[in-house]
Parts: structure tokens; sequence; C-alpha cells
């Protein structure tokens, strides 16, 4: 399988940051199901040290910008329970 890769041009952004990196998998996961590219950073730190602050901010979910409407779509239901 191959993933269509979107122009060079398009901005990466950190979507969201998760405190738990299940959290953040679980998301990530569910994301590619429905075929909007993403990676994780700051997993193995966030493995090792499960604290969230202003110097690291957690596990971040990044994404391409022309993909946060859709994926905050899909999303929404993770945020409401």
């Amino acid at each position: 399988m191959y993933l269509e890769v979107p122009d060079s041009q398009e901005k990466i952004i950190v979507f969201r940051a998760y405190h738990i990196a299940v959290e953040a998998n679980l998301a990530k996961t569910k994301l590619d199901a429905y075929g909007i590219p993403c990676f994780l950073s700051g997993e193995n730190f966030g493995n090792l040290y499960p604290i969230s602050n202003d110097v690291f901010p957690g596990v971040r979910l990044h994404l391409f910008e022309v993909d946060s409407a859709q994926a905050t779509e899909i999303l929404k239901d993770e945020t409401e329970s």
C-alpha cells in the first residue's frame, strides 16, 4: 500500500498533545485508518516520564495542516467522552 505524498510545500502542524502515549497511538491509528498521514513525536520520553509541562508538552500528534479539519471531525468523539 502506498500513501499519496502531499505537496512538499504543505505545512506540518502539531495537531494535539497527549499525556498518555497509548491515547496518542489510538488517535494515530484511527487517523491512519481514514487515510490521513500523521506521525507521533516525544513518544519515548513520554513513556519514560509521563508528565506534561511547558518544556515537554507530552506525546505530540503531527499532521498536514490541510487535514486538520477532517482530523478534528474524526477524533471529535474521543474529546466528548
